[in-house]
């Protein structure tokens, strides 16, 4: 298939897969809001942010080899893909060891994470270790899903997770109403994780058999440059670890699982549409990869910058519909009351949304380009910042200090350095450019998020029917007011065109299937 192709076929089973996970988990965490409580959501938050700083120990592995990957599924050198194929798997295999070693190691110290202890019937302890067991199973076939991802078919293993979410879910929220029993409902997922696991090796065996069997050893140049670029990604995961799997645990730790609970909703909103923008991204990734790797470097910036105004385009969406529905939304789902925060909370949680959500463009291109080693120590700076003023801020001002300390350690280095990191090392051009449309977007976002909650606040809080209205009239007036905003620039019209070919490419196959 073309990228194109296979762009659009990522991107459709992307979308299904996340509607389908969304739908049933909003379902599945209303049935645990109401049966179990808030102190379980806030252990699940603080158990995944464990395991988040678990997976350190993947040090970027994965990413240097399906990099690595790009070039020869090119150039159809099936022995070098089968060699890194097979790298892959017994890096893993080490990874799992440590992982576990590690996991039970640090098994005692988790009762001091969480401020005031827990007040549910649960053992801690057990529970741990069921979110370890979890977390080991889906290693077993961590070499299969690089090599989906790198051939571009990231389609087939979002099959078999929707039917393995849709059958998961079923399963637990039947176990939460007739037992409420959260070992049981937790060991429902372990069981899935490992029926997705066995599929995804199956499947990618009879896709790839010319991958199986006895690989070669790779060349000494290619190892080099796999050990260069983990050098510099277990940087990145570091950093990122510590930016993004802290918040939970400070929470915890700084102010109780209680308060984690209802924070927890208002994080699986904002990781929704995360998911929904990466989604895009991860479908688009290795399509730029052969993109870069076949292609002259003045094409692929026009492309970089279409790809870079659709991020920006749904990141501001996404903005003004969060302000100005975040609050009404959260209220009518769980009823208030203790699952509430406060409106500036808010505010700081969708700018650290909006402000994390604009690198996306960029980092598709700077990774497709395998550009880790030159913005190595970023990760390491973001992170420090990010832990020293959330720890000052938590106490001073309590939540919102901990995502103040998140925006502030994103502008403090990855807002300039990866762009700057791009356009200098690959596109070898000025990064002003990028600067001054980065802040002409930032202003229309600014401006169409203040008219549309104006209008919006018009519409009182109270009913479904009216909280639907609100929802309505949110889309319509923020979409119609970008449009206007944008209508008269180029990657606009680039995207109108897009949108009518692909429309135009479902209606053909819908004539011709008849």
């Amino acid at each position: 298939m073309t990228r194109t192709q296979n762009i659009r076929k990522n991107l459709i089973f992307n979308i299904i897969k996340f509607v389908t996970n969304l739908l049933l988990q909003f379902v599945l965490r209303t049935v645990l809001i109401y049966y179990m409580g808030a102190e379980y959501l806030g252990l699940n938050g603080l158990f995944t942010n464990i395991f988040s700083f678990l997976n350190l120990a993947e040090l970027g592995i994965g990413s240097a080899i399906v990099f690595s990957m790009y070039k020869p599924i090119a150039d159809n050198d099936v022995e070098k893909i089968k060699s890194l194929e097979h790298l892959y798997k017994k890096f893993y295999i080490i990874i799992s060891i440590i992982v576990g070693t590690i996991g039970l190691a640090i098994t005692p110290f988790i009762k001091y994470l969480m401020n005031g202890g827990v007040t549910v019937d649960i053992n801690i302890y057990i529970l741990y270790i069921m979110y370890l067991a979890y977390t080991l199973v889906g290693y077993w076939s961590a070499h299969k899903r690089s090599l989906l991802f790198a051939y571009q078919r990231n389609d087939v293993e979002n099959k078999i997770k929707t039917v393995c979410i849709i059958g998961m879910t079923i399963c637990q929220i039947i176990v939460l109403i007739a037992f409420r029993n959260y070992y049981i409902y937790f060991s429902i997922s372990i069981l899935f994780s490992l029926i997705e696991c066995v599929l995804i090796r199956v499947v990618a065996n009879k896709l790839f058999p010319n991958i199986n069997g006895k690989a070669e050893k790779l060349d000494t140049e290619t190892k080099k440059q796999i050990s260069k670029n983990v050098t510099a990604l277990s940087m990145h995961k570091i950093g990122g670890a510590v930016v993004f799997s802290t918040d939970n645990i400070l929470i915890s730790a700084f102010l109780g699982v209680a308060i984690l609970g209802s924070y927890s909703n208002y994080y699986l909103i904002t990781a929704s549409i995360s998911s929904v923008i990466l989604l895009i991204s991860n479908s688009l990734m290795a399509s730029v990869g052969n993109l870069i790797a076949s292609s002259n470097k003045e094409y692929v910036y026009d492309k970089f910058k279409l790809i870079n105004f659709i991020f920006c385009l749904l990141t501001a969406f996404s903005f003004v519909c969060l302000i100005t529905l975040f609050q009404p939304f959260i209220t009518k789902w769980t009823g208030g009351g203790e699952y509430m925060l406060e409106f500036s909370t808010v505010i700081i949680i969708c700018l650290s949304f909006y402000f994390t959500r604009m690198r996306t463009g960029v980092n598709v291109f700077k990774d497709a380009a395998g550009l880790f080693w030159y913005n190595k120590w970023q990760p390491i700076v973001e992170a420090l910042v990010n832990l020293v003023v959330s720890i000052v801020l938590v106490k001073l001002i309590g939540i919102n200090g901990i995502f103040i300390g998140t925006i502030f350690s994103t502008l403090v280095a990855p807002f300039w350095w990866e762009p700057l990191i791009l356009y200098k090392h690959y596109f070898k051009r000025s990064v002003k450019s990028y600067f001054v449309r980065y802040l002409i977007d930032f202003l229309i976002m600014c401006a169409v998020c203040v008219i549309t909650y104006f209008v919006c606040s018009f519409i009182p809080d109270g009913s479904i029917w009216l909280l639907i209205a609100k929802f309505a009239v949110c889309i319509l007036i923020s979409g119609s007011l970008l449009v206007v905003a944008y209508l008269p620039t180029k990657e606009f019209k680039e995207l109108f065109e897009l949108l009518k070919k692909f429309v135009k490419n479902i209606f053909h196959r819908k004539k011709t299937s008849k």
